[in-house]
């Protein structure tokens, strides 16, 4: 599986996310306090460090070692939370987006894909639902490529 990190804000579904790429029924995610890391390379970061800059570069530095930014924004959330260019520091890593919260009923998938393209995210784009495992494979699927 490509090494990963999970950027988003405070209540995206990054731990939920990392809970289901590991297997394990998340009903209701803790919070997460500190970086998060398992043995095959992937990461979970605090959504704090990605709404606050003076944690910029705990969140730089942890990325460093990673094949893949996975940016996490929930497609109830209509508002642009990405720093400008912050994805782009890194060049070599791949960037994709993994749009949760799609099962909840005030979510919009394609609206917000479309906020995330105009805003220069290019996928590609996971939708994902806690109710709605099936969609998870898909995302696992890409991981595992070569």
């Amino acid at each position: 599986m490509k090494r990963y990190v999970l950027l988003g804000t405070v209540g995206a579904g990054k731990s939920t996310l990392y809970a289901a790429l590991h297997g394990i029924a998340c009903d209701e995610a803790k919070k997460t306090q500190a970086m998060q890391y398992d043995l095959d390379g992937g990461v979970d970061t605090p959504g704090e460090f990605f709404c606050h800059p003076m944690y910029y570069p705990a969140l730089l530095s942890t990325t460093v070692d990673t094949d893949v930014l996975i940016y996490v924004h929930p497609a109830n959330d209509p508002l642009c939370r990405l720093p400008a260019g912050f994805l782009n520091i890194y060049t070599q890593r791949e960037v994709i987006c993994a749009i949760t919260k799609v099962d909840l009923p005030d979510a919009d998938f394609e609206a917000t894909k479309a906020m995330l393209m105009d805003h220069g995210v290019s996928g590609p784009f996971f939708p994902l639902g806690k109710d709605r495992p099936e969609l998870l494979q898909e995302l696992v699927d890409w991981l595992q490529k070569e």
